[in-house]
């Protein structure tokens, strides 16, 4: 059965301009223990104080999963994930000779050497150990086999393949794969995929076809350059192609939005399973078909993911998405009166970039004549606004204060930055204000509270 060790809190701390609390990195710990990973790197305790508090405090948290803590092949460094109480130590040395030769000045015999020693060290420690050739894609095969199997004999039971540049093509994987592990001593295998060329999944679904136990993921895609496979696309895939069933595939978008939130690491649009874009149609010919089967554009359901389809209204729409969006206010129109807001749909859609439902039920009453009244009108709002720690926040002040219904902007102190007083004639332009504040460049995070008004009355 296929496992996953994810790496956010190593490997995804190595993107630039990440750097995680320990607080939030033991919030992230348990997220990824609730989705099921079988394995959590949770970072190398050399890299500092920090880094190895974190490590210390994700280990007594009682996970399923096994911590790991990774390490060069030093002693300090594998002393130092012992005292941090980690289960496992991945031990990293490279193979290469661009790498042996230019970074470190050793040939493979002293690199042999220095590799087995070390693996020797962590087993007198009592620390289970695995071992990653760096840049495995690029050494000499035979020195690889000759390596790994040492590594083997010295006492590691698990083997990780980097392809540590995302070199090499699925086929390239397979075949190297294969090769490696019908030479290996009895071990398990992981597999480290960098996503240079944008294969890392692919390379990884390959790697496990041809006979590895595991592949590395983080949250979000994140690592060094490219990054390396994304946890919810993994996840994904090996419950689609392996019947890999006991990841809990539904607590897939919060832990993203969360790391997204406190990384700063933000996710694209229509990046798969956790983009916004993901299970979002637009045009007439997709919209009408989802709608009367979601199988005609939806290889997966939206809801096996804890998501829901949204259906994008603009001037590439037709009938039918016009007509579900009104039915879902509880409104319904004529044939013709149905022709006629599409057809105003699509005039104002060839000037605007976004139609809000706002904009659409405000069609709706021109074309009938009807006052829709479906929402509570005049409503006070603050919304707290985080700002990204690169952005200053007089930037962003600057802009709110150019928005419709911001009456006022404060900038505060503590958690959040910003307080912008907002009034809003609906719940429904609110709701299109807070879609439109969070796009802005330099939001991070928002909260909105509704003002409770006073009434004369009883005064309250």
């Amino acid at each position: 059965m296929a496992e996953i060790l994810d790496s956010t809190l190593r490997e995804g701390e190595q993107t630039p301009l990440v750097n995680f609390t320990v607080e939030e990195k033991v919030e992230i710990a348990r997220l990824l223990d609730a989705v099921g990973v079988e394995m959590i790197e949770a970072g190398d305790p050399s890299v500092s104080p920090k880094v190895f508090e974190a490590v210390r405090r994700i280990a007594g948290l009682g996970l399923k999963a096994e911590v790991v803590a990774h390490s060069l092949a030093t002693r300090s460094g594998i002393e130092k994930a012992h005292a941090a109480g980690a289960a496992r130590v991945a031990i990293f040395y490279p193979t290469s000779r661009i790498h042996l030769q230019n970074k470190l000045g050793k040939d493979e015999d002293a690199a042999l050497q220095t590799i087995t020693e070390h693996i020797r060290f962590a087993r007198s420690l009592g620390l289970k150990v695995r071992y990653t050739p760096e840049d495995a894609s690029r050494t000499d095969f035979d020195f690889l086999v000759r390596v790994c199997n040492a590594a083997i004999e010295a006492g590691a039971d698990r083997i990780s393949f980097a392809d540590t540049l995302g070199v090499l093509r699925p086929h390239e994987t397979y075949e190297r794969v294969k090769a490696l592990r019908a030479r290996l001593l009895p071990c398990k295998m992981d597999l480290h995929c960098h996503n240079d060329f944008g294969l890392a999944l692919a390379n990884a679904l390959e790697g496990l076809r041809a006979g590895a136990d595991c592949i590395h993921t983080t949250v979000n895609g994140m690592g060094e350059r490219a990054g390396i496979p994304d946890l919810a696309e993994a996840a994904l895939a090996l419950n689609r192609w392996l019947g890999v069933e006991h990841y809990d595939l539904r607590a897939l978008p919060a832990l993203s939005a969360y790391v997204e939130r406190v990384s700063g690491f933000f996710v694209a649009p229509n990046k798969p399973v956790t983009g916004l874009n993901a299970f979002s149609h637009k045009s007439g010919v997709h919209t009408n078909g989802v709608l009367k089967d979601p199988r005609t554009y939806e290889s997966v359901d939206p809801a096996l993911l804890g998501r829901e389809r949204r259906i994008v209204i603009d001037k590439y729409t037709g009938k039918k998405a016009v007509a579900a969006r009104l039915e879902e206010y509880g409104l319904q129109v004529q044939p013709d009166e149905l022709e006629r807001i599409v057809e105003e749909i699509k005039t104002i859609g060839d000037e605007r970039k976004i139609l809000h439902d706002a904009d659409i039920l405000e069609i709706a009453e021109q074309v009938t004549g009807r006052r829709l009244d479906i929402f509570p009108r005049d409503i006070n709002a603050i919304v707290m606004i985080a700002v990204e720690s690169h952005v200053y926040t007089g930037a962003v002040v600057r802009r709110l204060k150019n928005l419709k219904y911001v009456f006022n902007v404060y900038e505060i102190t503590g958690e959040q930055d910003i307080a912008a007083y907002i009034k809003v004639p609906t719940t429904l332009e609110l709701n299109n204000f807070i879609e439109e504040l969070r796009t802005m460049p330099g939001v991070k995070q928002t909260e909105t509270r509704v003002v409770l008004k006073k009434h004369a009355d009883n005064g309250f």
